[in-house]
C-alpha cells in the first residue's frame, strides 16, 4: 500500500492491479488498514505471508561513528595520494545500486517510486536497514558462500556428499546472521552424516582428499594459497612443504567415509545374515559381484551410509619421496599450527587435535582470520578488496590503505564477527554512495580508491532481476527442500535415506530379512541392467525394436527397484531432480508473437531467484552463460562479456517478447494515463529512474505513433545498455 493505492495479485494468473482504496468494500479496507496498522503491509511487500524470519541487524547509532571514521581515513588517504573522490550519486543510482549489492536484484517499480518521492533525508540509511533485514539479504549472501566453499546440489557432491543437506543449512546460517567464526567453528569441528549434521559436507566436498580440502580451507579463512607446498616448498611464500604437512596433521584423522561393515556393530550383523541367506540361494557359495544375491542388494540399500565424516587415529606421514634435510621421508607428523603458538595439551585423538586447531584458527589473536574476512567483506561491498587477491596475502602484501585495513580489522573485532553489522558500517559510509570508478586492471597504480568499483552484474544478479521484472514478489518464493539422486538412492533435505531411518528403528534381523526379500526385485533389475549393457553395444541391434524393448524392460525393472530403495518417496518424488531442472531451465521461445504459450506460461509461474535454483545450472541456461561458478574451484565466477552473452540478450524470447508484454513494468505501465507517464513507468521499472528530458523527446513521438511497437523496441534497448547490465 502506498498512500491511498493499494496494489495486489490475483493468484490465478498473477496479474498485479492497483486501485484506490475507496474502492474496496467496506470490509476490505477494514482488512487493508488492519493489516497496516499491524505493520504487514507498507509501500513495496506484503509480510503476512508464511515465511522464515530473518534475522534483523542490530540499529547502533555507533555504527554511524563507524562509518564516518571510515570516511576520515579515506579523505586522509586522498590528499596524501594528491587526488579527488568521486562525486556522491544521485538518488537514483544509489537506489539501484544498493539493491543490487546488497539484495542481489534490482528495485522493483514499487520499491523504486517509494524511495524516489520519499523526501525523508535519512532515507538512505533507512533503505540500508530494509533491505539487511529482506529475505533477499539471505539470497544474495548465500550465493557470494555457495561460490566460496563450492557449494552444489548437482551430481555426487549434491546427494550422496550432502549438498542437498549443507545449502539450506548455509542459508540458514545467512539468515540467522550466526557470527562468523561461530559459523566457520561448526563447519570446521563437524562430524557424522550430513542428515545429521549438514556442515559435514564442507569435508565431503573434497571427499578422498584431506590434503586439498586443507589447501581451501586455508585460502578460504587464512587467505594464504598452499596448494604448492603439498608437493614442495612454496616458491614465492614463506611456507614450505613441512608447515603445510604439519598443519594438516591436525584435521587427516577426519575420514571422509565410513566402513560400514567395521563401525557399526549392526551392519556387521546384518551382513552376517546376508551372507548366510545368500549361501542359502547359491548351495553354500557367495558368488562374486557380476550375480544378484541378497548380499549385493544390501550393498546398494545401504550405500548413502558410507559417505559421512568420521573420526580416526590415522597417522599422516610426509610423502615418500620427501626431498628436505629437516626430515625424512615417511616420517610421521606432528601437528603444528602455521604460526602464533597452540597448546599440544589436546592433541590425544582426532577430536582433541580438530578442536585445538580450530580454536587457534577462529581466535580473535589469529590476525590473518580477522584480516582475510573484513578485507573480502569489503570487496564484497565496494568491488575490490583493501588487498588483492582476498585469498593470496603473503608476508609481502600491503593493503591500498594500511590504516584503514587495520580499523576494519578492529571493527570486525569489535563487532564480535557479526557480519551483518559490519556490512552495515561499510553501507552507510559516504564513501559506498561515491561514483563508481573504473579499476584497469592493466594499470594497477592507476586506482586510488576514489569510490566503489565500476562492475558488471554477476549472473545472479542478471537472472535475479530478470526475475523480479516478472514476479515482484520473487524474494517470497523459495525452495526450503531439495532432491537429488545417485545410483537410485533419493536424497531430499530434511529427510534420511530409508537405509539411515532402518538403521535406527529395525533390528538386524528384520533389516535383513528385508533386505531378502527385496532380492526377486533386485535380481530382476540387475539382469535386465546387464542384458542392456551388453545389447548397447552389440552394432547389429542399433535401432532396432529387439533394442528399444531391452530398454524398455531396464527402464521399467529400474523404476522398481528404485522404489525399493526408497519406500517413503512417492512417484512424483522420483522424477524431482528433473522438475527442479525444469524450474530453472533456459528462457523458453514463444512460438508465435504476442499470443502467450505452455512454455512462457510455465516459466513465469516457476521462476525463482538464482539460490532457490538447482546448483549450478547447466550449459545454456542464462546464468551459465553469464559465468555462473561451476563451484569447481574457490570463487570461480566469472563476469567478463562474451558475443554468446550479447547474442542471448539481443535473442531471446524474454528481451525480445515476454518482458515487453508481461512483466510487472508493462502491467504498470498499461494504466498511466498518458505517453509520458506510460514513459515514465517503463524508466522507473526497468532503469529505476526516470527519464531525462533529451529522452523524453526523442522517445515520445515513437510512442505516441505506435505505442506497442515503441514499448517493445525501448524495453529491448533499455536491457541490452551497459546501464541495466552494470553497477554504476
Amino acid at each position: 500500500m502506498y498512500r491511498d493505492h493499494v496494489t495486489f495479485r490475483r493468484t490465478e494468473d498473477r496479474k498485479t492491479f492497483t486501485l484506490p482504496l475507496n474502492q474496496f468494500s467496506v470490509k476490505d479496507r477494514n482488512y487493508i488498514l488492519a493489516q497496516k496498522e499491524a505493520g504487514l503491509i507498507n509501500a513495496t511487500t506484503y509480510k503476512g505471508s508464511n515465511q522464515p524470519s530473518v534475522a534483523p541487524v542490530s540499529k547502533r547509532q555507533e555504527h554511524f561513528g563507524a562509518s564516518k571514521q571510515i570516511d576520515k581515513f579515506l579523505v586522509n588517504y586522498w590528499k596524501a595520494e594528491g587526488v579527488e573522490p568521486a562525486p556522491i550519486i544521485d538518488d537514483a543510482t544509489y537506489l539501484r545500486r544498493a539493491y543490487l549489492k546488497i539484495i542481489g536484484r534490482i528495485p522493483t517499480y514499487a520499491e523504486a517510486v517509494h524511495f524516489l518521492n520519499d523526501i525523508n533525508p535519512r532515507k538512505r540509511s533507512q533503505l540500508v536497514d530494509k533491505l539487511l533485514d529482506s529475505p533477499g539479504y539471505v539470497s544474495h549472501n548465500f550465493n557470494l558462500w555457495a561460490d566460496i566453499l563450492r557449494a552444489k546440489t548437482t551430481g555426487r557432491e549434491g546427494s550422496r556428499y550432502g549438498g542437498i543437506y549443507y545449502i539450506p543449512w548455509l542459508k540458514d546460517q545467512v539468515r540467522r546472521n550466526v557470527p562468523y567464526h561461530n559459523f566457520v567453528e561448526t563447519l570446521l569441528t563437524a562430524d557424522g552424516y550430513p542428515w545429521d549434521n549438514p556442515a559435514v559436507a564442507y569435508y565431503l566436498r573434497d571427499f578422498g582428499m584431506p590434503l586439498d580440502n586443507m589447501a581451501m580451507t586455508a585460502q578460504i579463512f587464512l587467505g594464504t594459497q598452499m596448494q604448492c607446498a603439498q608437493c614442495h616448498d612454496h616458491p614465492t611464500d614463506v611456507w614450505s612443504q613441512k608447515d603445510f604437512y604439519e598443519l594438516a596433521a591436525y584435521t587427516y584423522g577426519l575420514k571422509t567415509g565410513v566402513n560400514i561393515q567395521s563401525d557399526s556393530p549392526k551392519l556387521k550383523e546384518v551382513t552376517r545374515r546376508l551372507k548366510e541367506a545368500t549361501k542359502k540361494q547359491n548351495n553354500g557359495k557367495i558368488p562374486g559381484r557380476q550375480k544378484p544375491t541378497p548380499l549385493s542388494a544390501g550393498r546398494e540399500f545401504f550405500d548413502p551410509l558410507k559417505w559421512g565424516v568420521v573420526h580416526s587415529e590415522r597417522p599422516l606421514k610426509l610423502p615418500h619421496d620427501y626431498q628436505y634435510n629437516d626430515a625424512k621421508p615417511n616420517d610421521t607428523v606432528n601437528p603444528k599450527v602455521l604460526f602464533g603458538n597452540q597448546s599440544d595439551a589436546k592433541l590425544h585423538d582426532s577430536a582433541e587435535r580438530v578442536d585445538s586447531y580450530v580454536d587457534w584458527l577462529v581466535s580473535k589473536n589469529n590476525e590473518r582470520f580477522t584480516l582475510v574476512i573484513a578485507n573480502r567483506m569489503w570487496k564484497h561491498v565496494m568491488g575490490k578488496g583493501l588487498i588483492e587477491p582476498v585469498d593470496e596475502i603473503t608476508d609481502e602484501s600491503v593493503a591500498d590503505d594500511p590504516e584503514l585495513m587495520e580499523y576494519l580489522e578492529s571493527l570486525m573485532i569489535a563487532l564480535d564477527y557479526d557480519l551483518k553489522q559490519y556490512l552495515r558500517v561499510l553501507y552507510n559510509t559516504q564513501y559506498f554512495q561515491r561514483q563508481a570508478v573504473i579499476d584497469n586492471p592493466d594499470l594497477p597504480n592507476d586506482y586510488h580508491l576514489e569510490g566503489p568499483i565500476f562492475q558488471r552484474m554477476s549472473s545472479e544478479q542478471i537472472w535475479d532481476s530478470f526475475a523480479t521484472l516478472m514476479t515482484p514478489d520473487i524474494d517470497q518464493m523459495l525452495n526450503p527442500v531439495y532432491k537429488s539422486n545417485n545410483g537410485g538412492i533419493q536424497y531430499e533435505t530434511g529427510k534420511k535415506p530409508a537405509a539411515a531411518v532402518y538403521m535406527d528403528e529395525w533390528s538386524p534381523q528384520k533389516l535383513a530379512s528385508h533386505i531378502t526379500k527385496m532380492g526377486d526385485v533386485y535380481a530382476a533389475y540387475f539382469t535386465a541392467r546387464t542384458k542392456q549393457n551388453k545389447a548397447n553395444q552389440d552394432p547389429a541391434l542399433k535401432g532396432t525394436r529387439e533394442l528399444a524393448a531391452i530398454r524398455k524392460e531396464f527402464q521399467t525393472t529400474r523404476k522398481e527397484w528404485n522404489k525399493m530403495l526408497n519406500p517413503d518417496l512417492g512417484e512424483s518424488d522420483a522424477n524431482t531432480s528433473r522438475g527442479m531442472n525444469m524450474m530453472a531451465a533456459n528462457f523458453p521461445r514463444s512460438k508465435q508473437k504476442g499470443k502467450r504459450n505452455i512454455a512462457d506460461e510455465k516459466w513465469i509461474k516457476n521462476i525463482r531467484r538464482a539460490s532457490e535454483l538447482q546448483s549450478p545450472q547447466g550449459n545454456g541456461h542464462l546464468l551459465q552463460v553469464f559465468g555462473q561458478s561451476d563451484r569447481m574451484l574457490i570463487e570461480n565466477s566469472d563476469d567478463d562479456g562474451n558475443v554468446l552473452q550479447a547474442l542471448f540478450l539481443m535473442n531471446s524470447s524474454q528481451t525480445n517478447w515476454l518482458l515487453a508484454e508481461r512483466s510487472a513494468p508493462v502491467m504498470e505501465a498499461r494504466q498511466a494515463k498518458t505517453p509520458e507517464g506510460k514513459l515514465e513507468t517503463l524508466y522507473i521499472g526497468f532503469l529505476a529512474r526516470k527519464p531525462t528530458t533529451p529522452e523524453m523527446e526523442a522517445l515520445l513521438p515513437y510512442f505516441k505513433e505506435d505505442p506497442e511497437k515503441a514499448r517493445q523496441r525501448i524495453i529491448w534497448a533499455m536491457l541490452n545498455t551497459q546501464q541495466f547490465i552494470f553497477i554504476q
